[in-house]
């Protein structure tokens, strides 16, 4: 399901519909009411999609981090491979993973409940990610790991502090150096 794209398609014909003033003007806490709506529109529109609950809520959260990433100007590298892994997300990039491990994050989303085929991702996450509170786990369901993890729920929005926690990481570690004004 990973290749093909109609979960996009549908979170991007959202995203559409939102005026691009409106997103400009959005501060951090405004981000929270943005992933909320898009997340609660798009997620709707998928339930009619072949496949898996897990794996499409996966690529849903996976596209709006990316997408959310670029609004908040956080640096980010996505589907990158590296010593033979694929990882989902990667703050800021790639050079500082392999430089400075402890500045960087990877971030996982589990398309998948199985917690088997979780930790063996987390397992191979941890060859290249030695600093374990650096690896983060975006799943449907809350599930005993050792990572930090963020759940997709729509009672409880565990999902939107991803991008309150990623933000603070990255202006902790003094990474957020590219400070561009969107027009």
């Amino acid at each position: 399901m990973e290749n093909s794209s109609p979960i996009k398609e549908i979170l991007y014909n959202e995203i559409k519909k939102i005026p691009k003033k409106e997103i400009q003007k959005l501060q951090n806490e405004d981000y929270f009411r943005l992933i909320t709506s898009l997340f609660e529109n798009t997620e709707s529109k998928i339930s009619n999609i072949k496949g898996k609950t897990n794996e499409k809520l996966g690529i849903l959260s996976e596209s709006l981090s990316h997408y959310i990433f670029t609004e908040m100007l956080i640096p980010s590298q996505r589907k990158i491979v590296y010593k033979d892994i694929e990882i989902d997300i990667i703050i800021p990039d790639l050079n500082v993973l392999k430089n400075t491990p402890d500045n960087a994050i990877i971030i996982y989303f589990a398309k998948s409940n199985n917690i088997n085929k979780i930790q063996k991702k987390i397992d191979e996450l941890q060859s290249i990610q030695k600093n374990t509170s650096n690896i983060w786990i975006v799943l449907h369901e809350n599930l005993p790991l050792p990572c930090k993890t963020y759940v997709i729920n729509q009672n409880k929005n565990l999902f939107s502090d991803l991008f309150i926690d990623a933000k603070h990481f990255v202006t902790s570690k003094n990474l957020d150096k590219l400070r561009i004004l969107k027009t």
